[in-house]
Formats: C-alpha cells, structure tokens, sequence
C-alpha cells in the first residue's frame, strides 16, 4: 500500500536567467548534439497551467461546507456504515467536492492524493448503488466505474466500498493485472455475479469492456477518474476513451440551479489530434457508442463523471473536453493548513537549486531537431509514442553517456542518482563504476540489514589505500533515503511516478539553517514517456521553476 505524504516542499522560485542555448561545450562532454533547449516549450505549455493563486478556478472556495456526514442526503444504511467503521469528520475535499457529486454535477477536483480523497468519490459511489439496487435489484452491468492510474490507488478504493459498501449489499470487484487467457474466465465470474462498483486500471478495464462477450456499459451512472494528471503522462488516456464510448452520455439537462464555484467546461469543439496552440495535448470529443448488446438503453440513464487530479494542466482540461463533463465544478483542496510542524520546516529550502536536462535522441545518435511530422512537429513531445525498439536502446545508452558526462564536469564528493526501475539501477552503477566512480546501490528489495550496509558504505570516508578521494555514488530505487543530509547532487535519471514522490527525493539536498549552502538537483527529461508532463506537474505542484542546466555545471555545483 503506498503511504502518501501530507507535507508541503515551499520552494523559492528562481528566474529563468541561466544559459539555455544548447551551445556545444568545449571540453566534449554532454556535447550539443546530445541535448536541445525546450525553454521556449516550457514557455508555451506555462500557458496551459491552472494558476492556483488566481482567479482561474472562479469562486471554488465558496461552495456549500459541511461538517457532518449527517448535513448530506445519504442512505441512512451509508450513514450507519459511516459511522460503525469510524470515519471521522468530513475533511476539506469531501466538505467541497460531496455535496455536488450528490446532486448529480460534473466535477473537476485538484486535491492532494490522500484517503481522504478516495473517500470523496467512495461516498457518492456506494450511494448510487444504494438507490439503484431498490429501484432495480438486478443490473445486467457495472454502475459504477472508477479508473485509476495504479494498483494501489485502485487496491485502496475498492477495500474503502467493500468495508463501507459490502455490509449494506454494495458489491464490488478490482480489475488489475495483465489481460491474459484468464480474461474469459475473470468475466464468467463476473457476471455470475455482477458487482455495482468496479476499480481498476485502464488497461484492465479496457480488455474486459472491449473483449469479446466482455461487460456491459450501457448501466455506468458515475464514472470516476483518479490521478488524471499522471493518467495523460502515462498516455493511459486512449485506453479511457475507447471505454468512455460505452457508457451512456454525460447528462444533457442542466442541474435544477447553478452550483457555486462551477465553470462551464472548456469550448465544444472537436480537438485535433495531437496539441494546441499552447503546446498541450489536444484530445478528440469521444462520442458514445450504441450498446453493443443490442438492447436500448433506458433514457433515464445518464453518466455523471468526477475527475480527480494532483494537478490540473490544460491537458487535464482538454481530456475533460474529450469525455464531455457538463459544466463541471472546479474544486481546489489547497496543501496549506493541514501541514505538520516538522514538514513545513522541510518546506523551507534554503535556495534550493533546481534544474532540467532535457534529452531528445534518436537511433542514428543524434538530437531529433524538432523535426516536422504529420502531427505538426510536437506531436510526440512527451507522448511516449513514436519510438522503436532500436530508438528506446539506443536512448538508454545515451543517457547513460549523458550521467557519466554530467560527473566528468563537477567535483563532488557525494551524490545521489534516483532511477525508475532494478534494470535501469543495474546500468547506472555498472556505467558509473566504469568511469572510476564507488556505485552504491540502494533498492526496495533489500533486507534492513543489506540496506544499513549499503548506508554505511555510501557514509564512510574514503580509503586510506587510495591515492585520490573518489566521488560517492548512492543509486537508489523505491526507497526513501532519510537518513543522510548535506548532499550537494542529486540526480533525478529517472522522473518519479507521482509528483509527491519528488519531495522525498530533494529532502537530503535541503539545507538545513542558514548557514549551508543548498544542493542542486538536476532532472533528466527525454523528449517520450511522459517526462515533460511529469516536469510541468511537478513545476506546477510545488511553485516552483526549474530552468534549464547551465553549460558549466561547476559554477552552480
């Protein structure tokens, strides 16, 4: 189970003033040919941001506030429910977000990922099964679908209906794993016993909607989608899409009276395919289609959709476009205020140091200049798509060369590099080592004691033996290192999955007075896999701007 954190990393933000030519440097390493600026991208997409400090979200703080489960029209057997398991009071994303998702609105909720959040679209869900189950004991299909980007998000709500849900006769199911030759028999079992609320992953979701003899669509009244922002940089959305067209259309009569904070969504027209004028991701409006069953659908049948995200980017907006949210509600959970002591003196960095490498290759070893394609030049900038098998190894080795690089040009003694997987761990400390580097891996897979030892390593002086200290390198993967401060490098090969994941990776380069000067953490972004996204969630998350890495890295190391 991921344990999410509630902190705040305040960040200074600093101007955009460092060299971004993308000139050659002398010395070879990390050469032009290697690297391309997209400062005057990042400028673009700054355009598509939500402005959490405007007016951008309209009036999203006034909305009706409750402060008890009971002020809220639900079963009395949800209330009971409630109360039995010991849910406390509602919080700040469920006092905002709940009493629209009861009236039956479209909502748009930028809150951090807690299970507080999960319960905010839990609560309406199991309501919805209530009252469908004494109109219509028996449902051909699910009532209710929610998406989320992980396995674990996914694990964590549908645990949440079946403890509040499951005694009151809400049945529930989690669609997560690979889509094998199980699939048939996953769905015999399924509509043996059809479930009213199914979690999943899109890709799950995908295979057992759109198989053969899959499920039905045409009864979905409330769709959720949890971690928008990481969905779309994880080009997870296509697979929504094709499962969105299945389902009923979004509600086409206005709510008996205009909700506060709402908007409507951004214009009806039909997006391209690739992206804006502002370089986001466009999306194509998604048209549901006829119940492939052949049986008519009930006119009464309308979906309602609730989108959750860390973040809210234009992107985010442009999917909502895409699924046709009716004048959604804008909801903004704010991170002040429901952050400890300990965590807000975190927060205060020192003049923490940020930056980005931005590494945009190909197969023939060269940078990809921005080259015109059929989707106007950017259509595949952080898409993740468009690249072969031959172009994804010959990129690897390239950013290996790129790390080794970066280390020939600074002169620390310490340093952390963070990776996204055990293969790209195993790479980085044989590349590193190769250049005369001490590698230390540190992975989630170790025991307590491997990982004290690898600690101690990475910590101890350098050995009398040798004539010249060496730079100290800590690999990590799916692992919190808390335990060591003052380091002047840390290195983010591989951006993190979820944007509240970078706070524990900058911690160690934090100063902590001020009388120590900061670290620098540089962030490789490659032209796919989502890594500009990430960035631009990551930027927008914290407040924060990291320009592009100077050509000599020594004066900021």
């Amino acid at each position: 189970m991921r344990t999410w954190s509630t902190g705040t990393l305040d960040l200074p933000v600093r101007g955009s003033d460092v060299n971004a030519t993308g000139a050659s440097r002398q010395d070879g390493s990390l050469r032009g040919d290697k690297r391309r600026s997209v400062s005057g991208l990042l400028r673009r997409d700054s355009s598509g941001l939500v402005d959490l400090q405007g007016d951008n979200w309209g009036s999203r703080d006034s909305g009706p506030l409750i402060s008890k489960w009971e002020q809220l029209t639900l079963a009395p057997d949800l209330l009971r429910s409630l109360n039995k398991f010991g849910i406390g009071p509602p919080n700040k994303i469920q006092q905002r977000a709940l009493p629209f998702l009861l009236r039956g609105a479209d909502i748009i909720a930028q809150a951090p990922p807690t299970q507080e959040r999960i319960a905010a679209y839990v609560i309406p869900a199991i309501q919805i099964a209530i009252t469908s189950i004494a109109n219509q004991p028996v449902n051909r299909g699910p009532l209710v679908i929610m998406i989320s980007t992980t396995v674990d998000q996914a694990t964590q709500a549908q645990r949440m209906i079946r403890d509040l849900g499951g005694p009151i006769g809400v049945r529930s199911a989690l669609g997560v794993g690979t889509t094998n030759g199980e699939l048939a028999q996953e769905l015999r079992l399924l509509q043996q016993n059809m479930p009213h609320v199914i979690c999943g992953t899109p890709q799950k979701l995908h295979a057992l909607f759109t198989s053969p003899n899959g499920l039905v669509g045409s009864e979905v009244k409330f769709l959720v989608l949890d971690e928008v922002d990481q969905l779309i940089a994880r080009n997870l959305h296509e697979f929504v899409f094709n499962i969105v067209k299945l389902f009923p259309s979004p509600r086409s009569r206005p709510l008996s009276s205009s909700a506060p904070g709402s908007n409507a969504a951004p214009g009806s027209s039909t997006f391209g395919p690739n992206l804006d004028s502002s370089g986001n991701r466009r999306f194509s409006v998604v048209t549901p289609s006829p119940d492939p069953s052949g049986q008519k659908t009930s006119q009464s049948v309308e979906r309602q959709t609730a989108l959750f995200s860390n973040t809210v980017p234009q992107d985010v907006l442009n999917l909502a476009t895409a699924i046709q949210l009716r004048e959604p509600v804008r909801v903004l959970v704010r991170r002040d205020g429901n952050v400890t002591q300990a965590e807000a003196s975190q927060g205060g960095s020192r003049g923490l140091r940020q930056y980005y490498l931005y590494l945009a290759f190909t197969a023939g070893g060269r940078a990809d200049p921005m080259a015109a394609t059929s989707g106007g030049g950017l259509g595949i900038i952080g898409s993740g798509r468009g690249s072969t098998s031959a172009e994804s190894v010959q990129a690897r080795e390239w950013k290996l060369d790129a790390l080794a690089d970066l280390f020939d040009d600074v002169d620390v003694p310490q340093a952390i590099v963070h990776v996204g997987g055990m293969t790209a761990l195993d790479s980085v400390v044989y590349k590193l080592a190769s250049r005369g580097l001490e590698a230390v891996p540190l992975h989630g897979d170790m025991n307590a004691a491997t990982k004290m030892a690898a600690l101690n390593k990475y910590r101890s002086n350098a050995s009398v033996m040798m004539r010249q200290p060496t730079t100290k390198v800590l690999v990590v993967y799916d692992v919190q290192v808390k335990e060591i401060s003052h380091i002047p490098l840390v290195i983010n090969y591989d951006l993190p999955k979820a944007v509240e994941e970078y706070a524990h990776r900058v911690a160690p380069a934090i100063s902590p007075n001020n009388y120590t000067r900061a670290g620098v953490v540089i962030n490789f972004v490659t032209a796919t896999g989502g890594d500009v996204e990430m960035l631009r969630s990551i930027e927008c998350f914290y407040k924060i701007k990291c320009p592009e890495v100077p050509m000599s890295l020594r004066d900021i190391v």
